[in-house]
């Protein structure tokens, strides 16, 4: 376990380096919470995503609370939320003072454009993080994204794949809103692990 001090301080930093929203999170807490500290295992940050999915509240603050919470109870927890919310709150108000200010500028259009190319690259990390927990059964390794081969052990959840499928052609189709699918996978999900 490490100090509330320390957990403020590590999502901190997570709040500054997260551009463009909650998803932005899941690589840079897989780097820092799976891999370098070992709060919680890639299965356990899995389960905490789809958890906070049917939770109400942004998956970084629903993240940020469990974390801490597992960390050192309730203290961390409340440090690791204040930690994601507190940057974000001083830098999006001088973000927004200084985009009305200078928003017609070349170095600003640039600066936006930029922002949001390399944010799809962070989505697209995180869909292949989501895939790897639910659709394949061991998480997509990079090797097989360039085509360096594919691993032993990698292989397809059909049952994950037809929720997904279906999931996405009712947001495509704009069948129903996102909170009657994600409760609707949920239900689905658990209907199949009886079977």
């Amino acid at each position: 376990m490490i100090g509330a001090a320390v957990i403020f301080l590590l999502f901190c930093k997570f709040s500054l380096l997260c551009f463009g929203g909650g998803y932005m999170l899941i690589p840079l807490i897989i780097s820092d919470c799976v891999e370098k500290h070992g709060f919680l295992s890639l299965e356990v940050f899995g389960n905490l995503l789809s958890i906070s999915q049917l939770t109400p509240g942004p998956v970084g603050i629903n993240t940020a609370t469990y974390v801490g919470y597992i960390q050192g109870g309730f203290l961390s927890s409340l440090a690791a939320t204040l930690g994601l919310i507190f940057p974000t709150m001083i830098l999006s108000s001088l973000a927004i003072l200084g985009i009305r200010k200078w928003k017609d500028t070349f170095i600003v259009r640039g600066i936006m454009r930029g922002t949001r190319l390399s944010s799809v690259s962070l989505i697209i990390y995180a869909v292949t993080i989501f895939l790897g927990l639910s659709v394949f059964t061991s998480p997509i390794p990079w090797e097989v994204l360039f085509g360096k081969g594919i691993p032993d052990s990698f292989g397809v959840s059909y049952k994950g794949l037809i929720i997904a499928v279906l999931a996405a052609t009712a947001v495509a189709k704009k069948w129903c809103s996102t909170t009657i699918i994600i409760l609707c996978g949920a239900a689905a999900g658990a209907i199949l692990a009886l079977i």
